[in-house]
């Protein structure tokens, strides 16, 4: 299953339990296929190290995702979402031909889908994969 995370959702795995983490399980144990761009793999990093400042977390992630996630060449392909920073992750969903972008973002689980991907919550992704 082809899925993009939002970093709210990647940063909140790390650090808290929850729906968030329960994702990055699954992403560890190969249940779902990430897709990334430089741009979001920035972005993670840029956030991962701002959080910790020793780095140890940060070059353990930053190895994990460089291992086990898909990295597409960025493309803007469209620039719809009301905060400009996230097209990125829309941008990377149609490249992916993703089934789900997770978010915690309302900026885009406002737009609910963006071509045949939908944009859901942990929450709610963690209730369909179960099924």
């Amino acid at each position: 299953m082809k899925i993009v995370i939002d970093t709210n959702v990647f940063i909140s795995g790390i650090f808290w339990k929850g729906p968030p983490n329960k994702i990055l399980s699954l992403w560890a144990q190969n249940q779902i296929r990430i897709f990334i761009t430089g741009k979001i793999l920035n972005e993670y990093l840029r956030i991962l190290h701002k959080i910790d400042t020793k780095g140890n977390i940060s070059k353990k992630w930053g190895n994990f995702i460089l291992e086990n996630s898909t990295i597409l060449k960025d493309k803007d392909l469209i620039t719809i979402c009301r905060d400009k920073e996230d097209n990125k992750f829309l941008n990377c969903s149609i490249l992916a031909k993703a089934k789900y972008l997770i978010s915690g973002d309302n900026d885009l689980l406002c737009l609910d889908h963006i071509k045949n991907t939908k944009i859901i919550t942990p929450i709610q992704f963690l209730k369909i994969y179960k099924k």
